[in-house]
């Protein structure tokens, strides 16, 4: 048995030229902006860690493992991820609430069974609900609950990781990749909802007065001056014009209007020259 171990072992030659090897990965990396952000130390950090445990690289470095004030972090999801691929079970009791997680862990070679659960009391007492605690308290239970099981059942799968969330950030205390991910887009969001209600339109006044000219204009062109102003209005209707357009809207409908009324004004003059001539 010992022999075989001695025989799997990489000699220390083979270990140099792997660390060589990822040394120039992690400076090939840091030349790209993308990857800047975490430093040299901190790609080439989350590369040996990654190897140690079993997970891809490039998956690593893009949002499964995190560099916190020199030390690497796993996150929650990709935590659950390994568990589950080395063929473990993670289970939800029936009993959580939004109040408290609770997770009931097997271990599939040899049927160990481990029950962990994390509160928001428990969160209250160690000061971090605070922040995304707040907004997404049941995926952060969720996430503190399976550290607390992964270091009880699972030690073998997280081999001394720190669990996303453990080590005090500086401007929040815990975080996870999916809920930044989701608290930009939630942010965005609000940006984009913002905007709209930041949109002037056009006033009541301003459509009535739109509305007459449209009325003074050529009848057997309406449909296509309508045509015209639903695009402008988003295919909205006329008081959902903006504000920016309405002068050159009015502008032109003011141009149509009286191209309409010369044409009429022009029309009975040439049947009374006509008329005139008869007599």
């Amino acid at each position: 048995m010992n022999n075989e171990l001695v025989k799997h072992e990489p000699s220390f030659d083979t270990a140099l030229i792997e660390l060589d090897n990822m040394q120039k990965m992690s400076q090939k990396l840091f030349q790209m902006k993308h990857y800047q952000k975490l430093g040299d130390v901190g790609i080439f950090a989350i590369l040996q860690k990654a190897k140690s445990i079993g997970l891809n690289p490039l998956d690593a470095l893009n949002g499964s493992m995190y560099f916190v004030n020199g030390k690497v972090e796993l996150s929650a999801n990709t935590m659950n991820y390994l568990i589950r691929k080395a063929g473990h079970s993670v289970v939800k009791d029936e009993k959580s609430t939004k109040e408290v997680c609770i997770l009931k862990g097997k271990r599939h070679d040899n049927g160990d069974t481990f029950t962990c659960s994390f509160s928001i009391d428990d969160a209250k007492k160690a000061g971090i609900f605070k922040n995304v605690w707040q907004t997404y308290p049941e995926d952060m239970l969720f996430a503190r609950a399976l550290t607390r099981l992964a270091r009880q059942l699972f030690p073998d799968v997280c081999k001394g990781c720190y669990i996303e969330g453990e080590i005090p950030r500086k401007e929040e205390d815990v975080t996870t990749h999916e809920i930044q991910n989701a608290e930009f887009e939630e942010v965005k969001e609000e940006q984009k909802i913002e905007k709209i209600k930041e949109v002037e339109y056009i006033s009541s006044q301003e459509v009535d007065h739109l509305n007459e000219i449209i009325s003074q204009c050529d009848p057997h062109k309406i449909d296509k001056i309508w045509a015209f102003l639903s695009k402008k209005c988003d295919g909205k209707a006329l008081p959902f014009l903006k504000k920016e357009c309405y002068s050159k809207i009015e502008s032109l409908l003011m141009e149509r209007r009286n191209e309409y009324q010369d044409s009429i004004k022009i029309e009975p003059l040439v049947e009374e020259s006509e008329d005139a001539k008869t007599s």
